[in-house]
């Protein structure tokens, strides 16, 4: 089977309401599970990072600091990420929103010669990951790696490809900085692309976590491609309601993937994240999405590396998923489900890969 094109989870209009793009999807096992189990048995030193709080209007942050669904309309979190970069595997990502200014900058585009920004999609997950009032980690750095092509708002699989390939390069060239990537996009959805799944390897072997959004299709998230490769963080979408009594729920978004492939669920349900208005200028607006939710992951990645310098990326993954709340999120159709906490670093990484897709 041939892979030509892939889409990102794309926003309809100034609602920004995001839509699942998709081109192709499933699973295969790692064929070096072996190199990768050995790389998380490292020894985590955790750094001195102090504990800070905020007031926020951002519901997302409120929710993902705390264990009970009961806001208080302030963030609690450990650090900023100074010190960690963030790939951005996206369509472009603005320099000058106030949210990121002073913090991107432009790496790989795999079409020269395109316009800068396909769409305030890529500035909106970088807002979740990084924004100074409404992201997880305000004091990361963003590096733009550009893999859509504006005039069809699709990218293809050796784009992909190519810009990671790329981002093993810039790390190498930067070897005092944790590096993170995110990839709010999905390829497909009925079978797995091996050299996806083989990027997602070799950044992972080479310490960069992968974070990944599961898809804005109401499909097991183990047919959807990244969602379903090796050693990728696969995020859903949750959103937080209240019932007649006034009491907090988390619920699977509205048609979020999900499924026992799901790693963690974030907030991707009406959040509040920048934007740009239709003559580019920044906004702030509602977004939906698992690519916002993934946005979010990679952001408490960020925080767990600017404490832990010394993980793997297995082991930031190993956290994530062990520090997550357990079994919150409603309606997920798997045994166990955890939603995303960056609280408090309350118990340290376990040293175990992570799951195989099957």
């Amino acid at each position: 089977m041939q892979y030509s094109h892939i889409r990102p989870l794309l926003t309809a209009a100034a609602a920004a309401v995001l839509l699942g793009g998709c081109v192709q999807a499933v699973s295969s096992k790692p064929d070096d599970g072996a190199a990768l189990s050995a790389a998380g048995t490292g020894v985590i030193a955790a750094s001195r990072v102090v504990s800070l709080s905020s007031p926020t209007i951002s519901l997302a942050l409120d929710r993902i600091d705390q264990r009970g669904p009961e806001l208080d309309n302030r963030y609690y979190r450990r650090g900023t990420g100074a010190g960690v970069t963030v790939y951005v595997f996206d369509g472009g990502v603005s320099e000058t929103h106030p949210e990121l200014a002073g913090r991107v900058r432009r790496g790989f585009n795999a079409f020269p010669g395109d316009t800068a920004l396909c769409n305030a999609h890529g500035t909106a997950v970088a807002g979740a990951i990084g924004g100074a009032s409404l992201g997880v980690a305000p004091g990361v750095d963003i590096v733009d790696v550009k893999m859509v092509d504006c005039r069809r708002m699709r990218g293809t699989i050796q784009g992909i490809v190519d810009a990671a390939a790329w981002v093993l390069d810039d790390a190498r060239q930067h070897p005092g900085r944790r590096a993170v990537a995110n990839w709010s996009f999905i390829a497909d959805t009925s079978a797995s692309i091996p050299p996806l799944d083989s990027a997602i390897s070799a950044l992972t072997r080479a310490g960069i976590p992968v974070v990944v959004s599961a898809g804005n299709v109401d499909v097991n998230a183990c047919r959807i491609s990244p969602a379903n490769a090796p050693y990728a963080i696969a995020v859903g979408a949750s959103a937080y309601t209240r019932d007649a009594a006034g009491h907090g729920h988390d619920l699977r978004a509205d048609g979020t993937a999900f499924g026992p492939c799901i790693d963690l669920y974030a907030p991707g349900d009406s959040v509040m994240l920048p934007g740009l208005d239709r003559r580019g200028m920044p906004i702030e607006q509602l977004w939906n999405g698992t690519s916002m939710s993934a946005g979010y992951v990679s952001g408490a990645a960020a925080l767990f590396l600017e404490m832990n310098p010394s993980a793997t990326a297995l082991e930031v993954a190993a956290y994530l998923k062990n520090s997550g709340t357990r079994d919150v999120v409603e309606g997920t159709r798997a045994h166990r489900s955890a939603l995303l906490f960056v609280g408090a670093a309350e118990r340290p990484a376990e040293r175990v890969a992570l799951r195989p897709r099957n």
